[in-house]
């Protein structure tokens, strides 16, 4: 019986169709399982065609509706189909007909290749003129768009190939020979194409019409990377563990390109793929994926890190599924993350995803929820304190300190709390202030000792701890039990939590095998905390693992992104080195972000409205669409505003609002509430100089210069998060100067 595999390339188009028509496609894929491949071939419903002689003889369109036709790829041998574009009836024989499919000879993998816009390129540069997307019917479609759409812009950038003898630009991949390239898979073809190239930015504008994987190759090339690094981090990977896959053999390659292909086995499957709760490449475990989410024993705690979009969620719930399978008799898991808006997301999901019974044995709660239950159980009248710098300003004025009150709070939250400091001795060392900018004299450090002292005392003394002290007692309690609550423990978005939550965490769990599953990125990291793993007895070493590959994220939103974070070092998770070298790759393309300048905020709310109208024209529906702003201020401004104009409007607020609701808003939330969430359109708006980096929220470099730093990185990273929450299209606009955060 045939069976059916859906490319990466249909998951934006699917977005697209209305529900009769998703109806009727569900239908339509059942048929690869329930028919043999002649009656399927054959079926008057599904009218399969060839596309004329002389084009790809593997390629057959198929009715989905009166206005919908699907592209597929039917081998001439094996029985596995695969779903390769959703298009209107009248651009996909167009779009079918340019393109061409070939198994990777060196990596064993299916790639498309727009064969139509290469050889009109080999005709230009034959007539002696390099290879230019400038034609109308010249110029690569993106994979993921409708024939006809406009190239993704070119990124200026400086090529790889540095510079000729007489001073101008060298040919991008000059200093890459033949061999090496074909070593890298890169094929006759493709090679003698990509000599022509002069630039980075010419290589990116043509990335829908190059085979995806020697694209990735070459893109790697383009950015500096060394050959051998290319061959050990893109094409090893994707290598057959087992014999060479043979340039004839596309059933075996179908099954073995495993980053863009998902072959699917049952209905529920084909629909969860298309357009399930967790959306295709969230439900979905690529192979790596699922080596970690369901690895059998880790000897000690471990480690998944990585970009926007490359899983770390979805393995992170996966374990807690093996884990909750797996638990002996009275075990528990404890699944946790940074703010309740997360907690509430993973609690749906997980839901979801494992049985009511396995979701008994897990635990889902933030990490200051933890602390304060443990804290509870021993003094029930403790609670949450929330305006710790209050406390502090007061003790400060009243005692009329010489130091400023982000002063004395920043060496509460920063030295003392994150080393847990309990004596004065302890603060007196010479290393306990390691990395702060500002110097202070023994008499100095006794009297900020003392000031801190005293203002922790008044608010024990109140029974309303801040969360730093809160957590310190927790682990003190969870360190004196013999037992501990939980056997087993996954973190997500690990990257903002202090040195005092991961103390409690550490002694909520037993020591042992599985018992830490940590996963996060510090490019996300929107809070200054900067931890050690190794000096809080969280030891990772041999056990950290790198995700690489981008599900979720298009690569021109991923690469205009990366820029707002160029030039400032990214360290490793739970780590004070930079981050091992490496390479995130986005599977999907579309089109670059748009930027907007607009003279006064009433004007650039217009052009948030007026885009925010356009996308819902182009049918995203309005729940797909997210509108971030900087402050609670203008998000309830921008709300207002897109209200006024009659658009579908309401303000997020992830406590209390899921991403599944069926309101039928646009979501207006502030840059902090979009953590952690997706959607296929994203407004990024009131990116101004005043708003980013918020000054009043930064502490002076007079007091600190290191916190200086780190509070503006801090920012940056904040103004990366949002940005990186669009799947498909992004729209970032300010009013007056804009953001020096902004890529150049």
């Amino acid at each position: 019986m045939p069976h059916l595999a859906i490319d990466a390339t249909c998951l934006p188009q699917y977005d697209k169709l209305d529900r009769p028509t998703r109806e009727r496609l569900l239908a339509v894929t059942r048929k690869f399982r329930e028919l043999p491949i002649g009656a399927l071939l054959s079926h008057p419903d599904l009218r399969i065609r060839p596309l004329p002689a002389g084009q790809d003889p593997r390629i057959r369109t198929f009715r989905i509706s009166d206005t919908w036709t699907g592209v597929m790829l039917a081998p001439e041998s094996g029985e596995t189909f695969l779903l390769v574009h959703l298009l209107p009836r009248d651009s996909a024989e167009d779009w079918a007909g340019d393109q061409r499919h070939d198994v990777n000879s060196v990596m064993g993998t299916l790639e498309r290749r727009d064969a139509t816009a290469l050889e009109r390129a080999g005709e230009r540069r034959s007539a002696g003129r390099r290879p230019s997307s400038g034609g109308a019917r010249d110029r690569p479609v993106p994979a993921a768009s409708p024939a006809g759409a406009a190239p993704a812009a070119a990124a200026p950038a400086a090529p790889a190939g540095g510079a000729s003898a007489d001073g101008s630009p060298a040919p991008l991949f000059a200093h890459v020979s033949d061999r090496d390239l074909a070593r890298l898979g890169v094929d006759p073809e493709i090679r003698d194409f990509c000599r022509a190239l002069g630039g980075i930015g010419e290589l990116r504008d043509w990335r829908p019409a190059l085979p995806q994987d020697q694209y990735e190759v070459l893109s790697a090339l383009a950015e500096g990377h060394s050959v051998a690094r290319v061959l050990d981090e893109v094409v090893a990977p994707r290598r057959p563990s087992v014999g060479a896959v043979a340039t004839d053999d596309y059933d075996t390659a179908i099954r073995h390109t495993r980053e863009r292909v998902i072959v699917v086995n049952d209905d529920q499957e084909i629909e969860d793929v298309l357009a399930g709760e967790f959306n295709a490449w969230r439900i979905y475990l690529h192979p790596k994926q699922r080596d970690l989410a369901y690895r059998a024993r880790f000897n000690g705690p471990a480690k998944v890190s990585g970009g926007p979009g490359t899983g770390k969620t979805v393995v992170a719930l996966h374990r807690v599924k093996y884990l909750a399978e797996h638990l002996p008799l009275g075990g528990r898991v404890l699944l946790t993350s940074f703010t309740n808006a997360l907690v509430e997301s993973l609690k749906r999901n997980l839901a979801l995803l494992i049985p009511p019974e396995l979701v008994a044995d897990v635990d889902v709660v933030t990490t200051d929820k933890l602390a304060l239950d443990v804290v509870k159980e021993v003094h029930p009248d403790v609670r949450l304190r929330t305006d710790t710098k209050g406390v502090f300003a007061n003790y400060s004025r009243q005692h009329r300190l010489p130091y400023p009150v982000d002063f004395l709070f920043s060496e509460y939250r920063h030295v003392v709390m994150a080393q847990g400091i309990t004596s004065l001795d302890g603060y007196l060392d010479p290393d306990a202030r390691r990395g702060r900018s500002t110097p202070l004299s023994v008499p100095q450090r006794r009297e900020v000792w003392h000031a801190i002292s005293e203002a922790r005392a008044m608010m024990r003394h109140s029974r309303r701890l801040p969360a730093e002290d809160l957590h310190a007692e927790a682990a003190r309690i969870l360190d004196a039990r013999a037992g501990k609550p939980y056997t087993n423990l996954v973190v997500d978005e690990a990257q903002d939590l202090h040195p005092a939550q991961w103390r409690t965490l550490r002694a909520a769990v037993e020591r042992g095998y599985n018992d830490m599953f940590i996963a996060g990125d510090n490019r996300q990291r929107i809070y200054d905390n900067t931890v050690s793993f190794r000096r809080l007895g969280i030891e990772v070493v041999g056990r950290s693992y790198p995700l690489r590959v981008n599900y979720r994220t298009t690569e021109e939103i991923l690469t205009w992104a990366d820029g707002i974070l160029r030039g400032h070092d990214v360290t490793e998770l739970g780590e004070t080195l930079p981050e091992p070298a490496g390479t995130t790759r986005c599977v999907l393309s579309g089109p670059p972000p748009e930027l907007h300048g607009a003279a006064d905020e009433p004007a650039e709310l217009d052009a948030v409205a007026d885009r925010v109208r356009r996308w819902l024209a182009d049918g995203i529906a309005p729940g797909d669409i997210c509108v971030t702003a900087r402050t609670n201020r203008l998000r309830d401004s921008v709300a207002a505003h897109l209200r006024a104009r009659s658009l579908p409007a309401s303000i997020f607020n992830p406590r209390e609002h899921a991403v599944t609701d069926a309101a039928g808003t646009v979501r207006v939330t502030t840059m902090h509430g979009v953590k952690g969430l997706e959607f296929r359109a994203v407004a990024v708006s009131g990116i101004t100089a005043d708003a980013l980096p918020q000054m009043d929220h930064v502490t002076s470099a007079d007091l600190d210069e290191n916190q200086h730093r780190a509070d503006l990185d801090a920012q940056r990273s904040l103004l990366y998060v949002a940005c990186t929450r669009a799947r498909e299209h992004l729209y970032v606009t300010w009013h007056g100067a804009p953001s020096p955060f902004l890529p150049t």
